[in-house]
């Protein structure tokens, strides 16, 4: 039955909001829709959201268009989130024990109780290495679960923006890189192509070039994918990172600026874990 959902990815940014739909298919991903609704001016600000009636407005009419069956993936604000090393649980401990000593040891070091955090974590493989644990706060996610709620959309998943770009490292090919980065209109967003799958958020009025933020990065730029949400003259040195060379069958009319849509891509082919 799976293969009669379209799994779409929602990608919420300041400016608009852009979604893909893609069927999995025997020959890989098919593209079946793609979406571009601009948002007000001050609808999100510092990736908190101020303008509920226009978000949920712009959603509403979107929401009828969608089939019966879908699955829904949703990005999160990256600036919103956190993350940190975390030492691994006993393995004697049962799980609930293990999930329970987990949020303890992430609210001590950010200093608040577990009940003002969500979190979730990526197990060490080995019992030497810290879990990394990604934490947001409850108030910031439930706020947009209830705004889109409101619009009958029930996220499977919130997915930190940045962390979405790691779902198109094997389907594009690019295991060669040390990054992949995405640029949006005043910040960038990346994922290293490593085991530790690290992954973060840089604004532009700090590090305003693609060789700033290698810089920071300590990475070579050759080593570097990198997409733009608008066309522009692309960097010399750097690979280009073409989200949409992830599906396998596309049908036109495909977006003038591809570029637009690689985090949306990225959240609609990841996978769930249960």
């Amino acid at each position: 039955m799976m293969f009669n959902t379209w799994q779409i990815g929602l990608d919420i940014q300041y400016e608009s909001i852009r979604a893909v739909a893609v069927q999995r298919q025997r020959q890989g991903w098919q593209l079946r829709h793609w979406w571009h609704l601009s948002l007000p001016e001050g609808t999100f600000r510092d990736g908190l959201l101020t303008n509920a009636e226009a978000f949920t407005k712009t959603l509403a009419d979107w929401r009828n268009e969608l089939p019966f069956r879908h699955q829904l993936r949703v990005s999160f604000p990256t600036q919103r989130t956190l993350q940190r090393p975390v030492p691994a649980p006993d393995k004697r401990l049962s799980e609930p024990a293990s999930e329970t000593y987990i949020a303890s040891a992430t609210a001590r070091q950010l200093q608040m109780s577990p009940a003002q955090l969500c979190w979730d974590y990526l197990a060490s493989q080995d019992v030497a290495d810290p879990h990394l644990i990604v934490a947001a706060r409850q108030t910031d996610v439930a706020a947009l679960l209830k705004n889109l709620a409101t619009v009958r959309l029930y996220p499977a998943t919130l997915t930190p923006a940045a962390s979405a770009l790691s779902t198109l490292i094997t389907p594009c090919h690019l295991e060669a890189c040390q990054y992949l980065v995405h640029h949006e209109n005043n910040h960038w967003l990346w994922v290293s192509t490593d085991a530790s799958r690290r992954w973060g958020w840089a604004d532009t009025s700090t590090v305003p070039t693609i060789s700033d933020l290698c810089q920071q990065l300590t990475a070579e730029p050759e080593l570097v994918a990198l997409s733009h949400v608008h066309s522009e003259p692309f960097p010399i040195g750097v690979l280009p990172l073409n989200a949409w060379g992830a599906l396998s069958r596309l049908q036109p009319p495909l977006p003038r600026h591809g570029g637009m849509f690689t985090v949306a891509i990225g959240l609609a082919i990841g996978r769930i874990s249960r």
